[in-house]
């Protein structure tokens, strides 16, 4: 129907530009011949991102003179998401047997330490082509891998950390980038940037409180917090759509106006309104309804508030009907996002907290004017955004479990790979110094909730790496085994005493058991795998000499960790024979794997399960 009604209005969107002339090279051999006779060499930059029809279409212009030169690098490809097809490059020797190729292996933009962590992370993929990355710029600072409490500690720990940069001299706004997988991520840091008085950008992106679907809730809240706000009542009074049209709206404003009352009170008059229809007085009556039961809350918990009003007006559902979800900017969790928000107004404001208090906070933030009009700012963006830029000191943050990889990607390996290709090309963007970061809770709705790190931080160089903790941190699987040992993580009676730091990041320890806290899957299993019951409820004791094998080591020892197997893995077992994981749930001891077997399906707990490992 779209696309009828385009044609009707001797229209075009922006894929018809490559729609109909792919059609057009293809129904019509003279003109391809004339276009091909015309156009002898064809050169086209970053042809990993080229779709189906801009592949006909180079291809189409590409055959009586097939002077075709393509630049890209499939390890960036990461569009697959709208279209992007990564075997246009993959296969241009298949297409193309004649073709000459050159590699640009040599990287002139990061520093050693960071290309080797780059490197050896897109060796994960197994759709690439092979190549050995090296640069001649001099050595740097380690890349750093650091873990924070929670995002909110991760926001201000960052902030100062570039304060103190630009304090000493070191760096000025302009050097530094945050890159996260959605936008959604942003507010904390910006609200941490705005605390220290440093100015920053977002590229391709709305400051948070300038996404639409927030306006819309600050609209509401405005009219809540004063019913004389003309300007929210009309953004409000048919979002969620009600059936209330502009005529409606333009008569209520005639007859606010020939009153001199607000545009509320107006509504509250409606029958007073002789050229609305019944249906619209009927419509806008109920709307009047739905005011008042908000305003009931107006004194409530800001976060109170905020829950019920989007529970009240289904402004979740309707974000599902109206706005199709992006890799990078997804409403609903905007939304979530301004509830966290709420959270943490209500918990920095106990007795002084209002509704009007958060509102001037809000008002204040949003005023971008007090920037100096410079390009001299921190730039916050999405991974997606950062491709093709390139800056002195980069954070990556949130490198989390259903973040990156994004949740969607999990089921599909070949959405996998181009998740890590995000993260590859969001490591590559830095120069001299990087920080990749995740932190053990994460807000959701309000609510700080376990998160997970990346499988992807497990990928990693780290003994080649600086790797900052948490002081005291245990492993994040801390609440899956709260659950069923409560002591099984009790292992040092005292803090070992920390006296430098040795090569390549290591700590040193003066005193005390050497205990690593181990912060991913793969160290699991040396406490519970395959035949080994689970710990008496007993605190253990643990002498100095204590040692927890690290991930290496248990890779090295035939166990096969926790982290290895995944969707899609075949497996072994002694009755059933093989079998391929269908789906992964759980985490830690309760990891469980159901198993479709050539006469069966089964479900096992991993770390108990009679199971080998035949191919990832």
């Amino acid at each position: 129907v779209y696309q009828q009604q385009l044609l009707t209005a001797n229209a075009v969107d922006f894929d018809d530009l490559l729609f109909h002339f792919a059609r057009l090279l293809r129904e019509n051999p003279e003109v391809r011949s004339n276009l091909d006779e015309k156009l002898k060499y064809i050169m086209v930059d970053e042809y990993q991102d080229t779709n189906l029809a801009q592949y006909a279409i180079v291809r189409a212009l590409s055959v009586d003179h097939p002077n075709l030169a393509v630049t890209g690098d499939p390890d960036q490809s990461v569009y697959g998401w709208r279209g992007a097809d990564l075997n246009n490059i993959l296969d241009f020797e298949k297409d193309y047997p004649s073709v000459k190729t050159v590699r640009l292996e040599q990287n002139y933009r990061s520093s050693p330490e960071i290309l080797r962590v780059a490197d050896q992370l897109i060796r994960h993929n197994r759709r690439r082509k092979q190549k050995n990355l090296f640069t001649d710029n001099p050595t740097g600072e380690a890349v750093t891998l650091r873990q924070y409490e929670d995002g909110y500690k991760e926001a201000d720990g960052i902030a100062d950390e570039i304060a103190n940069q630009m304090i000493a001299g070191n760096a000025e706004p302009r050097d530094f980038a945050i890159m996260c997988r959605m936008n959604a991520l942003t507010r904390s840091i910006e609200h941490a940037l705005r605390n220290r008085g440093i100015p920053y950008q977002i590229v391709n992106g709305l400051e948070f409180y300038q996404r639409k679907e927030i306006k819309d809730l600050l609209a509401y809240l405005h009219l809540i917090n004063n019913p004389r706000h003309d300007v929210a009542f009309q953004r409000v009074i048919n979002t969620p759509t009600r059936g209330i049209g502009a005529k409606t709206l333009e008569r209520l404003q005639r007859f606010a106006d020939d009153h001199r009352i607000p545009m509320l009170d107006a509504a509250r008059r409606v029958d007073e309104i002789d050229s609305l229809s019944k249906r619209a007085k009927t419509l806008v009556t109920s709307f009047i309804r739905l005011y008042d039961r908000l305003s009931i809350k107006a004194t409530a918990t800001l976060e109170d508030l905020l829950r019920y009003l989007i529970e009240e007006i289904k402004f979740v559902a309707y974000l599902e009907r109206t706005t199709p979800e992006q890799q990078d900017n997804n409403p609903i969790a905007n939304v979530d996002e301004f509830i966290s928000a709420a959270v943490e107004f209500d918990q920095m404001h106990p007795e002084d907290g209002s509704l009007e208090a958060f509102l001037e906070q809000v008002a204040l933030v949003s005023d971008t004017d007090a920037f100096e009009d410079s390009n001299n700012r921190v730039t916050l963006m999405t991974l997606h955004a950062a491709k093709g830029l390139e800056f002195p000191r980069v954070f990556i943050i949130a490198v989390e479990d259903n973040l990156l990889p994004h949740r969607r990607s999990k089921e599909d390996e070949t959405q996998l790979e181009e998740e890590r290709r995000l993260l590859f090309v969001g490591v590559t963007r830095a120069e001299k110094w990087l920080q990749i970061s995740y932190a053990k809770l994460r807000s959701f709705r309000g609510e700080n909730q376990p998160a997970i790190p990346s499988m992807f931080l497990g990928e990693l160089p780290r003994d080649e790496m600086q790797v900052v903790e948490v002081k005291g941190s245990r492993n994040f699987f801390d609440d899956a085994y709260d659950d069923e040992y409560p002591d099984s993580w009790d292992l040092v009676q005292e803090p070992a005493a920390v006296t430098d730091t040795g090569p390549a990041g290591q700590t040193e320890i003066a005193d005390g058991p050497r205990i690593l806290p181990m912060t991913d899957q793969s160290a699991i299993p040396d406490l519970y795998h395959d035949d080994v019951p689970p710990p008496k409820k007993k605190k253990p004791k643990v002498s100095i000499q204590t040692e927890l094998k690290t991930a290496s080591d248990l890779l090295q020892s035939g166990v096969t960790p926790l982290g290895a197997y995944r969707e899609g893995s075949t497996v072994r077992h002694n009755e059933y024979g093989e079998g391929t994981i269908i789906a992964l749930t759980g985490k830690g001891p309760k990891r469980t794997a159901k198993i479709q077997f050539e006469e069966t399906e089964e479900t096992f707990r991993l770390a108990f399960a009679k199971i080998e490992l035949v191919e990832r």
